[in-house]
């Protein structure tokens, strides 16, 4: 049988048995620095009960709400949201007020009103290099760059969804190495004319059914204007032989030298301006208006100033800030060159009902394109029993979980489609699954992976390595469901980040 766990914060000893663990994994914005990471590094909180030991006032306050639990947790701020490619759902996971708790009721300290959080100049319009640490890197994963509009004060209100704007956002981005420690980097570039007091929210989201999100707030204060940008040439904007044809789409893309996109803008090519003049001006525009700081196209003048030359289009060149950038313009035929591939991962040949006679079938659907997703199950009858939907979008996180739920053992065929926006559709996985009844007891649960998706607080597995472990409490207890074949971080035993989830019994 399942054991069951309960988990109290009230219980010191139980809170700081969790801790060492926890303290293992994930990460936090170091620059600009978290509300979190000042605090903790700020110290103070254990030198009394009521928090006059704490020097910065906004952490004395976040302490005497939520004691010492979010200033040992600082790479922890993180809730589990699976639909998370929908902002809805995300909002509806971290709810507002609890932003910069990173949706946790009982990091609500760090979300505390305050005119005391610590903030780090910056400069408005100025493109810096935002730097995460990882201390347990976790890809594939995407980027949201969030900064509080100008109506909003810190000193007075709860951070909300209401507050904020989007920034920059970016894709699965690889760790650095820097002296020994892992870190994300990313180019981000500030909002012009802006002044006075901000808070940068950092989103991290990784791409897993779990769907574990990171949520950071770091406080600045705009002290004036960046400096005038210095301009270098990165070579020809458009080279000789370039053709686009109505129904394509030109790509311009930015690659900072991590190779990560800071610019990344689609011009879809139609009848109106198929013209190889006319859509290289619209695409330069578009470019120079909404990148002021960061990339311009066209020819230096004697004031440095970038300005596009309409009359002779092989004159314009590509100028960035940073004389590392690069930049790639392609093509796409029909908006997409070629059909992106389709992946699919997560999925099992056996399955087993759990004591409520339930199992959940899930598999996560993984491509670059604009796609339409089904999975459907059928019994040996050809009869449906069940069916998930979603939708893939180019520009966005490139996964897809999609969840059946099954209460019945028998012998099922699965399938997977994937409907492209001409409508043609293609069948992407099609496999027989079985699905056991529940287990009459025993020392274990589940023969790993066998009805993954149903994995939970307490279950109990046999594992490849003949010992039984069982999942960890929540929040951990997420991670004892992922399972992808090519990168198994979690196999209980196995994996890289096995005791992340799990405990050897």
């Amino acid at each position: 049988m399942k054991s069951q766990f309960s988990f109290s914060i009230g219980v010191a000893t139980a809170a700081i048995a969790v801790i060492p663990s926890l303290a293992q994994a994930h990460g936090y914005a170091t620059y600009p620095k978290a509300r979190q990471v000042i605090c903790s590094e700020q110290g103070g909180h254990w030198g009394s009960q009521d928090g006059s030991t704490i020097a910065n006032e906004a952490c004395r306050a976040a302490f005497q709400e939520s004691g010492t639990y979010p200033f040992v947790q600082i790479n922890e701020f993180a809730t589990l949201v699976s639909d998370y490619n929908n902002m809805d759902a995300v909002k509806a996971g971290v709810k507002d007020g609890l932003i910069c708790s990173g949706g946790d009721a009982k990091k609500s300290g760090m979300s505390a009103p305050s005119m005391q959080w610590q903030r780090t100049p910056m400069k408005a319009g100025e493109t810096f290099t935002l730097k995460y640490l990882a201390t347990a890197p976790h890809n594939p994963s995407h980027w949201q760059i969030y900064l509080t509009n100008t109506n909003y004060n810190a000193a007075h209100s709860r951070l909300a969804w209401d507050d904020l704007e989007l920034v920059q956002e970016f894709g699965n981005i690889e760790k650095v190495n820097i002296d020994g420690t892992n870190y994300y980097q990313m180019d981000v570039t500030l909002p012009a004319g802006r002044s006075g007091d901000a808070t940068l929210v950092t989103r991290w989201q990784r791409d897993d059914p779990a769907g574990e999100g990171f949520y950071n707030c770091s406080d600045i204060k705009f002290d004036g204007d960046a400096p005038t940008p210095t301009w270098s040439s990165k070579g020809m904007y458009v080279k000789p032989g370039v053709v686009a044809n109505a129904g394509d789409a030109v790509w311009f893309r930015i690659f900072s030298e991590q190779g990560n996109e800071v610019v990344f803008e689609k011009l879809p090519i139609t009848g109106a301006n198929a013209d190889l003049n006319v859509w290289s001006y619209e695409l330069a525009q578009q470019i120079n208006t909404k990148y002021p700081t960061l990339a311009q196209i066209g020819v230096k003048n004697a004031n440095d100033e970038i300005v596009y030359e309409p009359s002779d289009l092989h004159l314009n060149q590509v100028y960035v800030t940073n004389s590392n950038y690069n930049y790639a313009l392609d093509v796409r035929e029909g908006g997409i060159l070629p059909p992106p591939p389709i992946s699919v991962e997560g999925l099992s040949a056996e399955y087993q009902l759990d004591t409520n006679n339930t199992v959940d079938i899930s598999a996560v659907v993984r491509s670059e394109g604009d796609y339409s997703i089904s999975m459907q199950l059928l019994n040996q009858s050809n009869q449906e029993v069940g069916k998930a939907e979603g939708q893939l979008s180019s520009g966005q996180a490139p996964t897809l979980s999609l969840t059946i739920p099954v209460t019945a053992d028998g012998t099922f065929q699965l399938k997977i489609t994937a409907t492209d926006t001409k409508g043609t559709v293609q069948t992407v996985e099609e496999r027989t699954v079985t699905v056991k009844p529940a287990s009459s007891g025993g020392d274990y649960d589940y023969e790993y992976p066998s009805s993954i998706g149903s994995y939970d607080a307490g279950t109990k597995v046999l594992a490849k390595d003949g010992n039984i472990y069982e999942c960890k409490p929540f929040p951990a207890s997420g991670w004892c469901r992922i399972y992808a074949p090519s990168a198994n971080h979690y196999e209980p035993g196995v994996g890289s980040h096995w005791s992340d989830a799990w405990i050897k019994r």
